[in-house]
């Protein structure tokens, strides 16, 4: 759809967020100008943590090739004591839906670079480095964004009096913890209440196979000084994350000197490695209680903060941008009203705020440093007293299938699961061979499945493809060569499942109730819809 603004949407932030919803507005020929204060993409190491989901994501916007060869894979996140006891441990190693590993390591810059090269395949995206937003104004029917150009002197950005001002359809903040965007919407943010210090060391081994007497992925709850520790940061960097005591100072704790002095207790000195990061990171929980103001829309660490702990904040900005690019799409292209957008939030806020809760609670088991309570905790570990952790949360409100009683209907909202495939001579992941986007998923033949012309015809204003996945060599279908696809179907006890374009899970059926189910999300969506519906 044509509009008279410079943009489509603006982005305002690059990291790996801004850099996801740049990469799935692109795909969709959308103009898209981002903008990003840095003279670059950031260069250094944040996030160090990717699951099955994000690795999906990734793939659909054709990262996940350049990227997995720098991720590593564990077989788990092991919670010692201070004596080195076994509390918890999360099995990295367990099936996933999304056609990938469990969990991945990471250093970030790898992730970015990957990013970056899907970006930058789609032409009508453009990337501005060095600007900030300094003011967004918003109309009825566009917001207008000022700009300020800069250069970064030891380490801060500092403005050089060039300015402009932007226009777009949409302003998408994925500007950060403090973001410009957040605050000129007037989006509040509601704090949790965890907040604590930690100094973050970030190595690079010279010899990137070192030995290090470290778990590759865990945690010492140790009451003297709580730690989490990752051997592997990618393939070629380590991690230390310590928990600043009473009276310690960030200036102190990020001296080098004792920054070695800390990381001697694993024998680790500068003959061995260099120490590329070292600073004090406050981990907080937060999150905006509406994630839209208009226009204006916020993902990533602009729309939530969490506790390190479970290794889910940059995560949850991939699913944010992911959530969100197919409602934009829907709405860029001139089939929707803006008001889908109100979903957004809907859809996220719950699943982050459980996010948040689960990555406090671990935050409360490790930052214990009274000896007598970590005793205590060890005990309650030791007897089983502790319950388990909560399950990974689903959607479970917006655009799903809902029963007579408004609930989301058995399997709405959880994640589809991606087979190994083989179609028209080609194997692979079931992204790769047959595309994404809403699909509709059939162990049957679809011409069996009796949807009216109109309802076809509906299908097609989405875009949508009907896809049958079954073990047997049947004419036209794609062949589900472990039969995960197979269980699956089983599991939801159905014969169709309608599968969103972020991989949700929007409802399913079986061959009597597949009307009833194309029907219930044209109900959804027609509020919303600007074309006839047929």
């Amino acid at each position: 759809m044509t509009t008279p603004w410079d943009y489509d949407v603006v982005d305002i932030g690059f990291g790996p967020a801004g850099q996801t919803m740049a990469a799935l507005l692109g795909q969709k020929g959308h103009r898209v100008g981002v903008f990003e204060r840095w003279p670059s993409v950031y260069p250094l190491p944040r996030a160090g943590h990717v699951d099955h989901e994000i690795m999906r994501i990734l793939q659909s916007v054709g990262a996940a090739e350049d990227f997995e060869p720098h991720a590593i894979s564990l077989a788990s996140y092991d919670w010692l004591n201070g004596k080195g006891e076994l509390l918890l441990s999360m099995d990295w190693d367990r099936p996933a839906p999304s056609g990938w590993k469990s969990d991945y390591l990471l250093f970030q810059p790898d992730l970015q670079d990957a990013l970056l090269a899907a970006v930058r395949r789609h032409p009508s995206v453009e990337l501005n480095f060095g600007w900030a937003a300094t003011g967004i104004r918003q109309f009825d029917d566009h917001a207008e964004v000022d700009l300020a150009h800069g250069t970064v002197i030891e380490g801060t950005w500092v403005p050089d009096g060039e300015v402009r001002t932007v226009t777009a359809g949409f302003v998408v903040g994925a500007d950060g913890a403090n973001s410009t965007v957040r605050s000129e919407a007037g989006l509040p943010w509601v704090d949790r209440g965890f907040q604590e210090n930690w100094l973050v060391i970030d190595i690079e081994p010279h010899d990137p196979d070192l030995d290090i007497d470290m778990p590759g992925a865990g945690q010492y709850c140790d009451p003297k000084r709580p730690v989490s520790l990752f051997r592997w940061l990618g393939r070629g960097h380590s991690r230390w994350e310590f928990m600043l005591l009473p009276g310690e100072t960030p200036e102190e704790m990020t001296r080098e000197s004792r920054c070695w002095e800390l990381l001697s207790r694993w024998k680790v000195t500068p003959d061995d490695a260099t120490i590329i990061r070292r600073t004090v990171y406050t981990f907080r929980s937060l999150y905006a209680a509406s994630w839209r103001h208009d226009r204006i829309l916020l993902i990533g660490d602009a729309a939530h903060l969490m506790p390190p702990f479970l290794g889910q904040g940059m995560c949850s900005g991939l699913r944010d941008a992911a959530n969100l690019a197919w409602k934009l799409d829907l709405v860029l292209s001139g089939r929707a009203e803006d008001s889908l957008l109100d979903h957004y939030t809907a859809e996220r806020l719950p699943h982050v705020q459980t996010v948040i809760t689960i990555s406090v609670e671990l935050g409360r088991i490790i930052c214990i440093s009274d000896p007598e309570q970590a005793a205590a905790r060890d005990e309650a570990f030791r007897t089983g007293q502790v319950p388990p952790l909560p399950e990974f949360p689903i959607l479970t409100d917006g655009v799903l299938q809902r029963g007579a009683d408004g609930r989301p209907t058995p399997g709405a909202g959880t994640l589809s699961v991606q087979p190994r495939v083989h179609h028209q001579g080609r194997t692979g992941r079931l992204d790769d061979v047959v595309g994404t986007g809403w699909t509709l998923l059939s162990r049957v033949p679809p011409a069996t499945l009796g949807l009216s012309g109109e309802q076809l015809s509906w299908l097609d204003t989405l875009n949508a493809r009907t896809i049958q996945v079954t073990r047997a060599k049947v004419p036209g279908a794609v062949i589900d060569l472990d039969a995960v696809a197979t269980r699956w179907f089983d599991e939801l006890d159905a014969d169709v499942v309608l599968v969103r374009p972020d991989f949700y899970v929007y409802g399913a059926s079986r061959v009597d109730g597949v009307k009833g189910l194309v029907e219930s999300l044209r109900r959804q969506l027609e509020p919303h819809w600007l074309q006839a519906l047929a």
